[in-house]
C-alpha cells in the first residue's frame, strides 16, 4: 500500500473547540477584530472564511481550554483506515458521532484531533 501515503491532503476544515467562558469573547474577536467573512450560524457553530477553510467556532460546555481539530481528506477512506491502522494510528469513533458520514475521527501522537473524510470531487 505504498500509494496510501500520498493520498492524504488539507481539509476544508478547521474547529476551534472553545470554552464556553471565552466563546463570546472568541466569537467577537474573528468577527469584529478581525473582521473575518462571517458565514453565519450553521449546526451550532459560528463558521468563518479563513482563506480556502471554513473556520468553525464551537462552544464546548465542559472544556477548560480550547481546542483545534483539524480535517484531512483521503482518495479512499477504507484504505486510508487500513494504512493508519498498519501505522499504529488508532481509530478515534468516540469523539463525535457524524451520522451516514464515510469519515471517521483519529489523532495524532499529541493528541490532535483529525477527521479523515473522502475528497470532494471537483465538477
Amino acid at each position: 500500500m505504498e500509494k496510501a501515503n500520498r493520498e492524504f491532503k488539507g481539509g476544508k476544515n478547521i474547529a476551534l473547540k472553545i470554552p464556553k467562558f471565552k466563546y463570546r469573547e472568541t466569537v467577537h474577536f474573528y468577527q469584529e477584530v478581525l473582521k473575518l467573512p462571517y458565514l453565519g450560524f450553521i449546526s451550532e457553530s459560528h463558521a468563518f472564511q479563513f482563506g480556502d477553510i471554513t473556520l468553525w467556532l464551537d462552544c464546548m460546555d465542559n472544556y477548560s481550554q480550547s481546542d483545534v481539530w483539524l480535517e484531512i481528506q483521503a482518495d479512499n477512506v477504507k484504505n486510508a483506515a487500513v494504512y493508519l491502522d498498519d501505522n499504529y494510528i488508532n481509530r478515534r469513533d468516540e469523539i463525535e458521532l457524524h451520522e451516514n458520514s464515510a469519515g471517521y475521527w483519529i489523532s495524532d501522537p499529541c493528541g490532535t484531533i483529525l477527521r479523515v473524510n473522502p475528497k470532494e470531487e471537483i465538477m
